[in-house]
């Protein structure tokens, strides 16, 4: 029978790990469970000890794992653990990163901070975790909103995987496309342009083209240029950044397939954090307002601010959000209907699992066909290269025959 390594917790907050024979992780996990455990992590234990040997090679520079440190909180606090427990559990049994993360938080919380002032304190995390954490504080249903979170989080981990390794080949050829230009412009050009020049012909276009790009690589300027390109960029970019950002984000969301894509995953995850929001009783403005100042697409918070000041003035959800003029039909009319049923957390929910889902199927219908799309150009460029390259050749013999 097969063997899994798991890692789980005691209703104590103590931390208990070893392995366990079942037929799958269900099964093991059904096991686990009826031994009074709170399962954090399972593997097959083959799996568990190449990651468990990977970490600790490198777990002094690993960043934390901010999906296991909340999923952990929520685990301790659901067994009756209090939130300082919790926090002196984890720090007790996690890896030197989260430890530290958890050793901060409790001594925040000595200080007298609140749960919610102690997650804002955490780096390299998203705006509304904290805001959603204070919601839960308020509601008493912080456990939840931990484990929300971190399923959240892992979410997010697993789409940037898959977006990484749909792009490490495509990014490759491109490498690989690249160099082959350079070598051909700075090796194979400059022996080829002076036989022509020689004979008082013009060379093929491409060849031109190469040997132009060649003179502009090489001018003693062009890394002057660069530099200060870049620099002034970096200054433009330090003074202006957030009317910058709205910029880039504009011109982001108006590209064909990848503003789509954005907009979709970017209006679920606004509409996700304002059901919970609501959920846990944070007042209809106060939700919005919040929601909006994390959305992750710059461009939007104009509008989505609109949208608070027409609640704020008495207008309804569903028409606040049409004239945000960002939300589908379909979502405004889904909000139309929660707010008959007087159950908008629930509606706004489902809106947006349903821009979520929508938004992923067409991320992963543009991963699986980035690789044959760009696979087809580069082999067109490097097809006229190669033609390029052998009608300079043949125009060589004829010149040598004259």
């Amino acid at each position: 029978m097969p063997k899994f390594s798991y890692r789980a917790f005691l209703t104590s907050g103590r931390q208990e790990s070893g392995t366990i024979e079942a037929s799958d992780l269900s099964d093991a996990r059904s096991k686990l469970r009826l031994m009074g455990l709170k399962v954090s992590s399972i593997l097959p234990a083959r799996a568990a000890d190449h990651w468990k040997t990977k970490f600790l090679t490198l777990e002094l520079h690993a960043k934390p794992d901010y999906a296991r440190f909340f999923s952990d909180l929520a685990i301790l606090m659901n067994a009756g653990l209090s939130f300082d427990q919790s926090l002196k559990a984890v720090s007790s049994s996690s890896a030197p990163a989260t430890r530290r993360v958890a050793d901060g938080m409790l001594r925040l919380i000595s200080e007298g901070k609140s749960p919610s002032d102690a997650v804002g304190s955490l780096d390299n995390l998203r705006p509304d975790i904290p805001a959603l954490v204070r919601s839960g504080e308020q509601s008493g249903r912080l456990p939840f909103v931990l484990q929300t979170i971190a399923v959240d989080l892992v979410k997010q981990k697993a789409q940037r995987k898959a977006v990484v390794d749909a792009a490490i080949y495509p990014c490759f050829l491109l490498f690989m496309m690249v160099c082959a230009i350079l070598v051909i412009t700075f090796v194979l050009v400059p022996s080829i342009a002076p036989v022509f020049e020689g004979a008082g012909r013009s060379p093929p276009m491409m060849i031109s083209v190469l040997s132009t790009i060649r003179e502009w690589l090489s001018a003693p300027g062009f890394l002057l240029v660069v530099l200060g390109s870049t620099l002034v960029g970096m200054a433009m970019f330090a003074w202006q950044r957030s009317a910058l950002a709205r910029q880039m984000s504009a011109i982001t969301m108006r590209l064909p397939l990848i503003g789509t894509i954005t907009r979709d995953i970017a209006l679920g995850r606004y509409l996700q954090s304002l059901s919970l929001l609501l959920a846990n009783g944070v007042t209809m403005t106060t939700a919005l307002k919040l929601s909006a100042d994390c959305c992750s697409v710059t461009s939007f918070k104009p509008n989505l601010n609109k949208a608070v000041n027409l609640v704020s003035a008495g207008t309804r959800l569903s028409e606040a959000m049409r004239q945000s003029m960002l939300f589908p039909q379909s979502v405004v009319s889904l909000a139309a209907v929660g707010d008959e049923v007087n159950n908008l957390p629930v509606v706004l929910n489902n809106a947006a699992v349903m821009l979520q889902e929508d938004g992923q199927r067409l991320l992963d219908r543009a991963l699986t066909l980035m690789t044959p799309i760009i696979t087809i150009v580069l082999g067109a460029l490097v097809g006229s290269l190669v033609i390029s390259v052998m009608t300079a050749l043949l125009s060589i013999n004829d010149l040598s025959q004259q």
